[in-house]
């Protein structure tokens, strides 16, 4: 079967998203990742500069598959930098197996190489499941087109259910305010330089189309000494972005109503019929002066009741292996979810990824 590669445009919409409807997540939970009401609403959350590249089949411009390719200002080394991330691989149900998942990648990949001669970054990120391992052995396989993987850190992404409030940290905990805007940024640009893959803010990117749904009193803060020494921030992205249940598989399966009975004893979540949106947010602009475990401690109480109080089903917050915190999260009993992240690049970024040093990862999950 021929196919093509081109760009997305407003007219591919009903597509692309019946295409994100149609081909969910498998598992124990499948689950589809949408964007309504419309699929380019959500494209700011990747940077300023975003682009959906689409596969086509030449004769029927059926979409067989898409990916996006987006580029923000990170922090690398201590330095603003442009980095590239490539994401939203989905390929339609007949495409993703064996010889025909490899061909589409092939030309998928044939064209991202295209777009990458426009200088714009010299690397990217990428996202695997760290149990993918199909996946995972066919986007490192090297065959033509396909750029070079350089593994680069694990990440564990908690899905946290706020069943009850739980009472005060010892760490006084205040919300965002308009005047607090260049202290919050002050906070995050600390933690960026001795990071990295922080992103870089600014006052015209904070608040603003970069973040749909963000407002100022959704930061959580730690001050002390007319300074944030820490924030924590709730973000709900829900009216571009949405999880949705499409089914269930093994002991989930079999015993999902007996789960779902006992589950308010327990104050666990239930698992909701097919087609339900799953009503979450996330927990990011993670920032905390010299890793203090108290004040995060804080900030992640402060979160946790408020996600309560507006009754989420979960929020979501991600740490890289190496982050102190996990021990502090645990006992919020989260779900984790694995992913290893990559380093990649053509032959122009290899002496770029190689001149990344050992700074902590602070990958910002609620931007990938």
């Amino acid at each position: 079967m021929p196919t093509c590669y081109e760009l997305a445009t407003p007219q591919d919409d009903p597509e692309l998203r019946r295409l994100l409807r149609e081909n969910p997540f498998a598992g124990s939970i499948s689950l589809s990742l949408e964007r309504e009401p419309n699929y380019f609403l959500a494209s700011s959350l990747e940077g300023p500069f975003h682009e959906t590249l689409l596969v086509r089949d030449s004769q029927t411009r059926q979409i067989l598959g898409i990916g996006d390719r987006s580029v923000r200002p990170l922090y690398v080394n201590g330095q603003i930098t442009d980095v590239g991330y490539f994401s939203g691989l989905r390929a339609n149900l007949n495409y993703q197996h064996g010889l025909a998942l490899a061909r589409f990648l092939g030309k998928g990949f044939e064209g991202q190489r295209e777009q990458h001669r426009d200088g714009r970054t010299r690397f990217y990120l990428m996202s695997i499941v760290s149990d993918n391992n199909p996946a995972r052995r066919l986007l490192d396989s090297k065959l033509p087109h396909y750029p070079r993987l350089h593994p680069y850190t694990r990440m564990l992404t908690y899905a946290i259910h706020p069943a009850r409030p739980k009472s005060g940290a010892r760490i006084p905990i205040t919300r965002g305010r308009p005047d607090l805007v260049p202290a919050i940024l002050d906070c995050l640009t600390r933690s960026g330089i001795r990071t990295q893959f922080a992103p870089h803010w600014m006052e015209n990117s904070l608040l603003s189309d970069l973040t749909p749904g963000l407002r100022i009193e959704d930061f959580y803060l730690a001050e002390s000494g007319g300074r944030v020494r820490g924030c924590l921030a709730l973000w709900d992205q829900q009216s571009c972005k949405q999880s949705v249940i499409r089914g269930y598989a093994g002991n989930i399966a079999r015993f999902r109503k007996l789960i779902n009975l006992l589950a308010p004893l327990g104050g666990w979540p239930v698992f909701p019929d097919p087609g339900t949106r799953l009503n979450h947010c996330f927990a990011c602009f993670l920032a905390v002066d010299d890793d203090d475990p108290e004040t995060f401690s804080a900030l992640l109480r402060a979160l946790y009741n408020e996600a309560a109080r507006r009754q989420y089903d979960y929020f979501m917050l991600g740490l890289a292996e190496a982050n102190p915190f996990h021990s502090i999260v645990k006992p919020y009993h989260p779900i984790p979810y694995q992913s290893d992240i990559y380093l990649v690049a053509w032959e122009d970024g290899y002496s770029e990824i190689a001149k990344v040093d050992k700074r902590p990862c602070a990958l910002e999950i609620a931007l990938l």
